[in-house]
């Protein structure tokens, strides 16, 4: 990863020694963007495109003719929505202990990353039709998820459930984090108050949280093609794949179910980012 990563900042730089002979620019548009990788078996779990924004300058300095290098320096927001139902588990922690109960959950959750990025392309022009390929470096600068989890038990439906409002901030939340009074929930014959806004590691305790969600560092494949309406003024559309993995390992849990100490089953898996940018921009 450190060989990618000073590959690309050797070109960008490059790209900047040269400022004289460069064609500026900026771009700004529309991202979908999705997570993609594996899902849990025997509920419903699915990863859906969300749309974000992003914004930025361009460089461009010329090699040969109609072929030019490209870096950029861009702001971009780029995230996933989740949605899941099916058997689930929460852990209720009070006064007497912790109680790891069974039951269904159903989560709605927008998580929105936003990156700065440094894309480095080779662009190749041919009248008004511009194709660039390379790739991209981004650096997490913040992480946050928003919707709602609906909860209720197995074994006590009428004791043990719950409707709360997922209010996460991933880079800055600690272990058992929540705001506000909320719902009350029946344990031992006594009411427990909950948290009504939750964390993004609420579940956690401080022994078990190691890290972040997501990783600081994304970096992968982009390609792009742009239409050129006059000399200066374009459109373009750009597809990022990611290749290296989102999710920090040890604070990736299963959603479905505990191992038998009850303990999180860390899921262990690849998740990428993809996304389709659509952009409008001007050339100097």
């Amino acid at each position: 990863m450190q060989k990618f990563i000073l590959l690309f900042l050797f070109l960008f730089i490059i790209s900047v020694q040269f400022m004289n002979a460069q064609k500026l620019g900026i771009r700004a548009g529309l991202n979908y963007s999705k997570f993609q990788g594996p899902v849990e078996t025997g509920v419903n779990e699915k990863n859906i495109l969300t749309n974000g924004f992003h914004f930025g300058f361009t460089y461009a300095y010329p090699i040969i003719e109609n072929l030019s290098v490209r870096g950029e320096l861009m702001y971009s927001q780029l995230g996933n929505k989740l949605e899941y139902d099916g058997e689930s588990y929460y852990k209720i922690r009070y006064d007497g202990g912790i109680i790891n109960e069974k039951g269904n959950s159903i989560i709605d959750l927008k998580v929105t990353n936003n990156y700065i990025g440094l894309p480095v392309m080779l662009q190749y022009t041919y009248k008004k039709f511009e194709v660039s390929f390379g790739g991209y470096f981004n650096y997490l600068i913040q992480s946050k998820g928003s919707g709602t989890q609906r909860f209720k038990s197995y074994d006590k439906p009428d004791e043990i459930f719950m409707k709360q409002t997922l209010d996460h901030n991933y880079k800055k939340d600690e272990a058992g984090s929540g705001s506000l009074t909320g719902p009350a929930i029946i344990i031992n014959d006594k009411s427990l108050f909950l948290f009504k806004n939750t964390g993004a590691y609420y579940q956690f305790s401080s022994a078990e949280k190691s890290g972040n969600l997501y990783n600081n560092i994304d970096y992968g494949l982009t390609g792009g093609l742009s239409y050129f309406f006059t000399k200066g003024f374009f459109m373009g559309l750009r597809y990022d794949y990611g290749l290296t993995d989102l999710t920090n390992d040890r604070m990736d849990p299963s959603r479905k179910s505990l191992d038998e100490n009850d303990e999180f089953i860390f899921k262990n898996d690849f998740d990428r980012h993809i996304s389709l940018q659509i952009s409008l921009g001007f050339r100097f």
